[in-house]
């Protein structure tokens, strides 16, 4: 869905309706009371700042999310940023945390306050999904957060609107469900032009209210899988009933739905960050191990779509992908390297595209993995599986005879026994780029198997559980409710420790054992 010319001007719009601010007071501003600014505005507004800190931006705060995840990373010589203790240097939670409250959320909760006053269905509805889709990937971060009481203490004589609760991450679970529902609810698809969402407003759908609709839905069911292992009972009730009444629940039926930004171009504050970097640059991201690896092992013709050969390294096309870090005492066959002696991001895929929250072949999996489970999708595991490696592969130009030969090679071909990582595997790679979202799967379900990440310092605490808290800014603002929403909570190092809410029995990270002592290259 390519942008209307206009997305310029409401950009524009997007930035005067609101100001930037430095100060987290502003995270509990109550936007109800003012109604400056048109909802088209705060709309395209919050779109770009969520889709900076919320999607795989080389150009943003959260660049490392990828590092993590094993997709890609800007770095060479500095892969020990998080082996050595340094986190924050991989994802500045900082500017992240303080984006979202200060500069994204705001502008969401004023077309709510908006359209109370002059009502809007969809624009209502369209702020209470992105609502939604913020808190719940912040959540999966951070675990317990400011939900209830934020955003509303400036104007409040109330202490608790001005030193906001953390609400526990099932709380939020619970109120983002809700508030996906009133939303699919709350769509009209009428003809009404009081309804009509302007198309340059909207970055996203460019104004298609049923594209919305579908979104809003296909969220909802990514949500209920990812609480599936601690609330079954609520994951079944509402996945059967999305999936058995696809009249009032639609959900994404193909590629054409799938869902995200297009940003205009590669230059101008609006542009795609990663083409940017690539016009900037006149290189891309190294590709990581992990992905590399995993499409390597399996012959994957993704590969030639997603990544470009370390031409360096030798004459043919081989594909070597960069580890997520080095052992000090790791032996030298992998220490010395150069830009074009690993593989990058491919330009094709570099190129202005769209950039998507959420897929129809992610739908697909979470329909294999919700049926593995025993829960009425109308659909088979084993269906949906492959499906949703032939959506994801038709969606890169594969044509379909490597399609067929790929899911029937034994690596690949479904069978009962190995279901779950099948699953899990086949996701990983149909959302390269979407790192917040995968990492959140790994956390849950122990898969894919990544290259070693038990290495220097935290060599014994596994894989990741958390963003790291910001504490000294939280502390300084909020001491005492952010006391208590970690007291009992064991927290390691930042970002290890006790599981967040949604992983509460998740099994470890599978990874292997070994330190990769030099390159592994794939030839096609």
């Amino acid at each position: 869905m390519k942008i209307n010319r206009l997305f310029k001007v409401f950009c524009l719009m997007a930035v005067i309706s609101v100001a930037c601010t430095d100060d987290f007071k502003e995270i509990n501003t109550n936007p109800n009371a003012q109604t400056v600014g048109s909802n088209e505005g705060l709309l395209l507004g919050a779109q770009i700042r969520a889709a900076r800190e919320l999607l795989d931006n080389v150009r943003s705060n959260n660049h490392g999310m990828s590092k993590w995840v094993q997709y890609s990373t800007e770095q060479l010589d500095n892969l020990n940023d998080f082996v050595q203790g340094n986190p924050r240097e991989d994802y500045n939670d900082f500017w992240i945390y303080q984006i979202l409250y200060t500069q994204t959320l705001p502008l969401i909760e004023r077309i709510i306050g908006n359209t109370d006053e002059a009502p809007h269905p969809n624009y209502r509805a369209a702020a209470y999904v992105m609502k939604a889709w913020i808190f719940q990937t912040m959540t999966d971060q951070w675990g317990s957060i400011p939900f209830s009481d934020a955003l509303k203490g400036e104007v409040s004589e109330e202490e608790r609107f001005n030193k906001p609760k953390f609400d526990t991450q099932q709380e939020i679970y619970t109120s983002v469900l809700t508030m996906l529902e009133e939303a699919n609810t709350m769509f009209d698809l009428g003809d009404d032009p009081g309804v009509a969402m302007v198309a340059a407003s909207d970055a996203f759908a460019g104004g298609d209210v049923l594209m919305w609709k579908k979104f809003a839905n296909t969220l909802r069911a990514r949500i209920l899988l990812r609480i599936s292992d601690v609330d079954e009972g609520t994951a079944r009730a509402g996945l059967e009933q999305i999936f058995s009444n696809p009249t009032t629940y639609p959900v994404m039926e193909s590629n054409d739905d799938n869902f995200g930004i297009t940003w205009e171009d590669v230059t101008g504050s609006y542009a795609d960050p990663l083409g940017r970097y690539l016009n900037d640059n006149g290189f891309t991201p190294n590709v990581g191990s992990g992905f590399v690896n995993i499409l390597g092992d399996r012959l994957d013709p993704r590969m030639k779509v997603l990544v470009a050969p370390a031409e360096g390294y030798t004459n043919a096309d081989t594909y070597i992908g960069i580890p997520p870090g080095f052992d000090p005492d790791n032996p030298s066959g992998f220490t010395r390297i150069s830009r074009d002696s690993v593989s990058q991001i491919s330009t094709q895929f570099a190129e202005v595209q769209l950039r998507p929250i959420i897929t129809y072949s992610e739908l697909l999996f979470i329909k294999a993995e919700a049926a593995l489970k025993g829960f009425n999708v109308g659909v088979s595991g084993e269906d949906a599986y492959e499906d949703g490696i032939t959506a994801n592969m038709q969606d890169l130009g594969i044509d379909a005879a490597e399609i067929d030969t790929y899911i029937n090679q034994p690596s690949v071909a479904y069978n009962a026994t190995d279901a779950l990582e099948l699953i899990i595997t086949q996701r990983y790679i149909a959302q390269f780029g979407q790192s917040t979202n995968t990492f959140a799967m790994i956390r849950r379900t122990g898969y894919p198997e990544l290259d070693y990440f038990t290495i220097g310092i935290y060599k014994d605490d596994g894989y990741p559980v958390r963003i790291q808290y910001n504490e000294g800014t939280i502390r300084q603002f909020n001491e005492v409710n952010f006391e208590k929403a970690i007291e009992g909570v064991t927290i390691i190092n930042r970002v290890f420790g006790d599981n967040l809410w949604f992983a509460t029995n998740a099994p470890g990270v599978k990874m292997k054992p070994n330190l990769q002592t030099g390159p592994v290259l794939y030839s096609y």
